[in-house]
């Protein structure tokens, strides 16, 4: 009688330590590689203003950077403190690609009496590659007006903006007494000359559509709340230096 205590044995399964040992080397060599693997390829997207070679050294990105290791907070953080820049998202590929999307600020003016040019982000920069259509701040504006200024042109659209080609602040004042602190005087490239407050500064939007009705260059009065606008020809009041003069010294 055959004790049933007995050892059993058991046939090791060749075969399954087989899969198992390849699976094991397939993973560690994934992950050798992985680590190993290098940047290969870095595609910046979204950027007119500011040059991709610029936002590539910000982000300290070169041959010898390994993908794996690289810190995507870093290079956003890194990429951000360039002025120009308002967002920036960072995505790691495994064929060793990096791609930066970048959202730019608008620029939004020219500021005069400390040479910079004024960003959406409320950043200023010394340096912008194209210039060209940006409006030039010329005077003096306290800075909680100044601060809501750039608030509010920040949401106009661009295209509007840059058909601004003087800004001044000049506060509506009579008799020593100041009616609306909060008013501007915008020279435009089309030659005419537009009086606006923040509060208002929305209308500028509809400033093409206002255009194509005005008879004749002048000046528009878009500094109130009516919706009725109100254009004077320069023809009217004599030329533009003879109404604008009058204006200042009315606010003296």
């Amino acid at each position: 009688m055959e004790n049933s205590k007995g050892k059993t044995k058991k046939r090791i399964n060749k075969k399954g330590l087989l899969v198992v040992i390849l699976a094991l080397y397939l993973i560690i060599m994934a992950f050798y590689y992985v680590w190993k693997l290098p940047v290969k390829t870095i595609i910046v997207k979204g950027n007119n203003l500011v040059n991709d070679n610029v936002i590539i050294n910000a982000a300290g990105l070169d041959s010898n950077t390994k993908l794996l290791i690289l810190s995507q907070k870093k290079v956003e953080d890194d990429v951000s403190r360039i002025p120009l820049i308002d967002k920036v998202e960072v995505k790691k590929v495994l064929d060793g690609s990096i791609i930066i999307n970048v959202k730019e600020a608008k620029v939004l003016f020219y500021n005069k009496l400390n040479n910079n040019y004024v960003l959406s982000n409320k950043k200023e920069t010394l340096d912008i590659e194209n210039n060209l259509g940006i409006p030039t701040l010329n005077n003096y504006v306290p800075s909680d007006i100044y601060n809501n200024l750039i608030t509010k042109l920040s949401k106009i659209d661009i295209d509007i903006i840059y058909l601004i080609s003087e800004i001044e602040y000049n506060p509506d004042i009579k008799n020593d007494i100041t009616i609306d602190g909060n008013r501007f005087l915008l020279r435009m490239n089309d030659g005419n000359t537009v009086y606006i407050n923040l509060a208002n500064i929305d209308k500028l939007s509809n400033y093409k559509e206002i255009f194509s009705t005005l008879d004749g260059k002048g000046i528009l009065n878009l500094d109130s709340s009516s919706d009725k606008v109100i254009f004077t020809s320069y023809e009217a009041v004599g030329g533009v230096e003879d109404e604008l003069s009058e204006q200042v010294d009315g606010n003296n």
